[in-house]
């Protein structure tokens, strides 16, 4: 059973049937993304354990119906497949996330992030933005942080301080700016709970010490490389170029079309690339709202405002619980491919059911 459990997380967690689809071609990714649903689905089965959360079937059922009843683009094949992993996930792929501890999730996050400073090292490239076997720094950067978030619910550990050494250097040379933002918020609450928790700030100034000596060589992205000097004034930079491209100024462009189909939105693929606009929203709730509605987005904007409300009123005893769910929060505020990046939906359905644990041992 654990054989099961820990494949079924590995290939989920860190991608691996998207990364093999990149690298060696669809056939086998396809493959690969096959076998983790139907590991997902006889998992339950075999450890005679099924855990049901309603909220995220309701936001699945919503989301989909809704927008699916006025599609505006798309495949029709892939749009039944993306709602039938999603189903899939949320219902069987709760019983494996239920099943998961905190040191084993920290490890599948940790071998994640490894990939990150693995692809800096050994395959560096132009671009000077890394994200490892994510394909995408700012998701990369998305797995640092909840892996840092972790950190904090970690008992007593020597290596509490390398991890988090690991987790904020692998986040760094990703250049995504929600990873600096975020992390900066989540010392700022670390700092609140403790002043002992202040030697983190250490471990951040060692990064910037390591990231600037290691510049020339791993080819940073020479644009966000400014940026991140910037915060610390060893660089001059632009308002104009901070902003620029910034997810404010994506948004704003979405605005008037979610006042014009506020109630049941304009249907599957519009707020995505190449729909009503361009390039997509860049934010999962604006996602939502645009192609579902009110009703769909009242179920998503619920869910993760409950994760951050229960979080916070334990968040003396299990500070990573908040910190996590923030992290999705604002990850989510920044990106818009929710529905298919499982990584973070599975990490949703491990919050969701932790906090419901801690929950009830409080009352």
């Amino acid at each position: 059973m654990k054989f099961l459990k820990y494949l079924s997380a590995f290939l989920l967690l860190c991608n691996i049937p998207t990364f093999f689809s990149f690298a060696y071609g669809p056939s086998l990714g396809g493959g690969l993304s096959l076998l983790s649903f139907l590991l997902m689905l006889v998992y339950p089965v075999l450890r005679k354990k099924v855990v049901f959360l309603p909220w995220l079937i309701l936001i699945g059922l919503s989301y989909f119906l809704i927008s699916g009843l006025q599609f505006y683009s798309g495949d029709a094949g892939e749009f039944n497949e993306r709602f039938l992993k999603y189903m899939v996930l949320i219902t069987a792929g709760v019983t494996v996330a239920s099943d998961l501890t905190k040191k084993e999730l920290l490890f599948f996050l940790l071998f994640g992030a490894s990939t990150v400073v693995i692809n800096s090292i050994f395959f560096a490239d132009n671009y000077g933005r890394y994200s490892g076997i994510y394909l995408d720094p700012n998701a990369a950067g998305y797995i640092c942080l909840t892996g840092f978030a972790l950190t904090y619910g970690l008992e007593k550990s020597k290596f509490k301080i390398i991890l988090q050494f690991l987790f904020t250097f692998a986040g760094i040379i990703t250049f995504s700016r929600t990873f600096i933002v975020s992390w900066l918020l989540i010392n700022l609450i670390s700092l609140r709970l403790s002043p002992k928790n202040l030697k983190v700030l250490a471990v951040g100034a060692g990064v910037l010490i390591l990231t600037i000596s290691t510049a020339q060589v791993l080819n940073f992205n020479p644009i966000r490389f400014r940026q991140l000097m910037s915060l610390v004034g060893d660089e001059q930079v632009s308002t104009k170029e901070i902003n620029k491209d910034s997810r404010t100024e994506t948004w704003a462009t979405f605005y008037g079309y979610l006042l014009d189909k506020p109630v049941f939105g304009h249907g599957y693929g519009s707020f995505q690339t190449n729909g009503l606009n361009r390039v997509g929203p860049h934010n999962t709730f604006l996602l939502v709202l645009g192609e579902a509605g009110i009703i769909a987005f009242i179920f998503f904007i619920g869910i993760y405002t409950k994760l951050l409300v229960k979080g916070f009123r334990i968040l003396k005893e299990q500070p990573h619980l908040f910190m996590m769910a923030l992290v999705q929060v604002l990850f989510l505020l920044t990106n818009h491919n929710y529905f298919t990046a499982y990584y973070l939906v599975f990490v949703s359905l491990w919050l969701v059911v932790e906090s419901k644990k801690y929950a009830t041992n409080e009352n």
